[in-house]
């Protein structure tokens, strides 16, 4: 599919205005192809994108040193009237900036990724920042690539970061598996479930409030490292804390003859932590928008958060 340029600028996944978007690669490097691609399908929806200085830098897998991809962090925060800071993709990094960012002199402006940049977010909930779990920018190239259902859900995708900027409450639908069937109230956390195991007991570690729902996703892991990954993550904070976990897409996950769900709840069952599947987030073309943070509401309508 290849969308016109009016349909891209119906898109318009940062709302309207000639939005300044500062585009940041604090993870894995990024193809030169996706990026050009990507400011150029910005620029079509009537954005201005700014590519930060070191987004092609390339250190092994990285995009650039810890210095460079901490410079660039820093500065795209310091845009004039910048929108937003986008992330490029994921892939690993974050962590590595962790320790090394100057809080005090960050802007509350909103950072948007996912996968790796679960940590980011999950620091920037830690320090009272706005943070969107969302497609990552260079997936807009994704949309031209799309067909039928998925170039619907990948636009849907991409439309549904919007709404989460400007602070409206949202919905996901949800379904119940195990654990106490009863509404609970909590803030939203969470993300990559590898990515976050990963830091736990470091200073890149989770931020869990009192009554957290988690949302956890992955991509291309196989069973047994999911359940490592699990059992790391839950024995490295305060399961009383926990109101509900809640899972996303586990994409190219293989899981044998047994699921995701089957053992996720033997391990939350012993803690009475309520389980929910077939969120529509994670890896994949379904992957809806939802603000770090934010209050929300689980109930058999679904999630629902408030409106900031």
């Amino acid at each position: 599919m290849t969308l016109s340029l009016t349909e891209l600028s119906a898109l318009r996944p940062l709302g309207e205005g000639p939005h300044t978007v500062a585009l940041i690669a604090p993870a894995g490097a990024v193809l030169p192809e996706r990026i050009e691609a990507t400011c150029v399908l910005l620029e079509q929806m009537g954005y201005i994108p700014r590519l930060m200085d070191n987004a092609r830098a390339r250190h092994r897998y990285l995009a650039g040193t810890v210095e460079q991809r901490l410079a660039d962090f820093h500065a795209a925060f310091h845009l004039p009237d910048v929108a937003a800071v986008w992330c490029l993709r994921g892939g690993y990094g974050c962590a590595q900036l962790i320790d090394h960012i100057d809080w005090a002199r960050l802007p509350n402006v909103p950072l948007i990724g996912y996968s790796d940049i679960s940590v980011l977010l999950s620091a920037f909930h830690a320090h009272d920042r706005r943070t969107i779990h969302a497609p990552v920018a260079t997936e807009l190239a994704l949309l031209e690539q799309a067909n039928g259902a998925e170039a619907e859900a990948r636009s849907a995708a991409m439309a549904s970061i919007a709404p989460a900027l400007r602070g409206d409450g949202g919905h996901m639908n949800a379904t119940h598996v195990a654990g106490p069937a009863v509404d609970l109230s909590g803030p939203l956390i969470g993300g990559n479930l590898t990515t976050l195991a990963s830091v736990a007991g470091t200073s890149g570690a989770l931020h869990v409030p009192e009554d957290a729902i988690v949302m956890l996703e992955d991509v291309g892991e196989r069973l047994y490292r999911l359940e490592r990954s699990l059992c790391q993550l839950l024995d490295s904070l305060e399961p009383g804390r926990l109101n509900a976990v809640c899972l996303g897409s586990f994409t190219d996950c293989d899981t044998g003859d047994s699921s995701v769900e089957a053992m996720m709840q033997e391990w939350l069952a012993p803690h009475d932590i309520a389980l929910y599947h077939r969120l529509p987030f994670g890896h994949g073309a379904h992957n809806q928008a939802w603000p770090v943070g934010s209050m929300a509401r689980l109930s058999s309508d679904g999630l629902e958060w408030r409106a900031r």
